[in-house]
């Protein structure tokens, strides 16, 4: 679908030049969340996403995995060519031995797509290290290239690529943390990603003050602007630590040589800090600041950061922004304040479309404030930062992330001191209990924003996404529909992977329904188990399972699942789409036996569409 002509800001500002109310805005529409992993009850987290810009449909995305043959952390690349309904998975080769994390995607203006991670291995020595990989694809993410390897003792790597039309359009930039002295440097690629320099050392950390690399920007005439943080490098220092903050650097010269560090907004204070060392329950939602910029008329350059901020004790997101390039910034504001003082917001990650709308998503608790509990929630702004839209929920379900999926502990051995064997026991829960250190947000050439985000809905962090438009037009008039009417013929089911618990006998699936008519269909849309039996009908049938979460209440022939709730904001299932997930629990009789389900589906059609 082409990107509108007419740009989200003008028609902003034409309504509020008007007097016309907030209602009348370019709005967000959210549609079905979707199942981007397929590996089990694995947990998947620390998940990045880029779109293609010479493909609509064509998005990337990367995670660390828990899917290594012996359970431990692996990255994985998830690819789709539809714009994010199904996706297969990439395994690298060189991740089956011994692993690795922090994975980066990015696209080229070329569309080469580019995936680079921290792989562990062994030197020449025998010593494990974690050496830095990037891999190129030039069909859009379906093969890969051999990995470049960019040498060890690397940590934190950013990826970004130049698809602005300056002198350094199409480079590929990496800045990473490393060295004792916690130096951070950038390499960069001049040919695509077939090789890379550096990296280039801007600064390190003299034994004063650690350091850590945030996402890096490139502005619309390739000049690079490469975020970093401080904060104490030890003990002693944490005591008289006074804040962290945010500090830029900026290459003119395609990352050959960098400017003098300019400071930032404040990150944490003192005394944040050293109740974040002491374990405070509050920072639960990790620190990481999230960055994107503006390379549209409107806001040009503006770069954005967001992070969860404690000034109030629990996280809450907020924003900043830069329009000289770091020189000075605005003072950090909440971004959606919430209504209940017991809410937790954290995890969030920004981007910028082509018209120059700012989409933040983030982890909020606002249906379950007083459990760790979450959903992934969006809002815009049409003016640069000032102001955002209502938060909009995106995921269909409560994500609840102390299940069993992420409590697997993952044994990784190590030599002590004189010899001493050790075993570290590492679950997703125990590293990554928010979902790991960032979640990833792009935007397609389309204006359409793609969250991509480490959803625990199952027990076990799965990789979900969901596609967020901004539509100029004002709603339309509600359609006409018809009567419900039988739609069996007309829909298929389309299965997430799903698990049983042999002490309960209880078995979890998770259905979702695909429009394989040419009719758009609306809700009611319920799918109504009418009764049990295999063979000619009813062979095990006296074998039933019990149906636990029906809608109407029902535990048995009658029972009813309802989806309207998991079809978007729209409401609608259009045709060859697909909707969200909703749980089917079933207490079995006999797991070995279970008898089919026979199945009436009810619907109504939209007419004239």
């Amino acid at each position: 679908m082409p990107r509108s002509a007419i740009s989200p800001f003008l028609i902003a500002a034409a309504l509020m030049s008007a007097g016309a109310d907030a209602g009348q805005e370019p709005r967000i529409v959210v549609g079905p969340d979707y199942l981007v992993s397929r590996d089990g009850d694995r947990p998947h987290v620390e998940i990045m996403a880029a779109a293609n810009p010479r493909d609509l449909r064509n998005l990337l995305a990367g995670a660390i995995t828990f899917t290594r043959p012996d359970g431990g952390a692996a990255t994985k690349a998830y690819v789709s060519f539809d714009g994010g309904v199904q996706w297969e998975d990439i395994v690298f080769p060189e991740q089956k031995e011994m692993g690795g994390g922090d994975p980066q995607v990015a696209f080229t203006g070329a569309g080469t797509a580019i995936f680079a991670t921290l792989a562990t291995r062994a030197d020449e020595t025998g010593r494990t290290r974690a050496f830095l990989h990037a891999y190129r694809s030039e069909d859009g993410g379906r093969t890969w290239s051999a990995p470049f390897d960019l040498g060890a003792s690397y940590d934190h790597p950013m990826l970004a690529a130049d698809q602005s039309a300056g002198p350094f359009a199409g480079r590929l930039y990496l800045s990473v943390l490393y060295g004792r002295e916690y130096s951070l440097g950038v390499f960069r690629s001049e040919d695509d990603g077939r090789s890379w320099i550096g990296p280039v050392k801007f600064l390190d950390g003299a034994g004063e003050r650690g350091l850590n690399v945030d996402p890096l920007l490139v502005l619309h005439d390739g000049s690079i602007m490469v975020p970093f943080v401080d904060f104490p490098s030890n003990p002693e220092q944490t005591e008289s630590w006074t804040e962290s903050r945010l500090w830029t650097v900026v290459s003119t010269d395609g990352g050959v040589t960098f400017s003098e560090p300019k400071p930032g907004p404040v990150k944490l204070t003192g005394e944040e800090v050293r109740e974040a060392r002491q374990g405070t329950p509050r920072f639960r939602g990790g620190s990481w600041t999230m960055l994107a910029v503006d390379r549209s008329a409107r806001f040009r350059d503006r770069a954005y950061a967001v992070w969860a901020s404690y000034a109030e004790g629990l996280p809450r997101i907020v924003i900043s922004w830069t329009d000289d390039r770091g020189a000075t910034w605005s003072d950090p504001r909440p971004l959606a304040p919430p209504e209940s003082p017991e809410v937790q917001q954290f995890q969030p990650a920004v981007a910028v479309n082509g018209d120059g709308v700012l989409g933040v998503s983030w982890y909020d608790t606002r249906l379950a404030p007083s459990r760790f509990a979450f959903h992934q929630y969006f809002a815009a702004s049409f003016d640069g930062g000032e102001s955002f839209t209502a938060p909009h929920r995106v995921s269909g379900a409560l994500s609840e992330p102390m299940g069993s999926g992420n409590l697997v502990p993952a044994p990784i051995t190590f030599s002590g001191p004189e010899g001493e064997l050790r075993v570290a026991l590492i679950s997703a829960a125990s590293r990554w209990v928010n979902g790991g250190d960032y979640m990833g947000l792009t935007a397609s050439a389309d204006g359409h924003f793609h969250p991509v985000w480490a959803d625990a809905r199952s027990g076990a962090y799965q990789v979900y996404t969901a596609t967020v438009r901004i539509v100029d037009e004002p709603p339309a008039p509600p359609p006409a529909l018809g009567d419900p009417v039988d739609v069996t013929e007309r829909v298929e089911l389309v299965n997430d992977p799903g698990s049983y618990d042999a002490e309960s006998g209880v078995a979890e699936l998770w259905i979702r329904l695909r429009n394989v008519s040419a009719t758009p269909l609306a809700g009611p849309i319920e799918v109504e188990i009418r009764k049990f039996g295999s063979g000619m009908g009813d062979t095990f049938s006296e074998l039933a399972p019990e149906v636990l979460n029906a809608d109407n209440g029902l535990s048995g022939n009658g029972a009813v699942f309802r989806y309207d709730a998991v079809l978007g904001s729209e409401g609608v299932l259009r045709p060859d789409g697909v909707s969200g997930a909703v749980l089917w629990r079933l207490k079995l009789v006999e797991p070995i036996r279970i008898p089919n389900l026979h199945l009436y589906i009810t619907a109504r059609e939209v007419v004239g569409q």
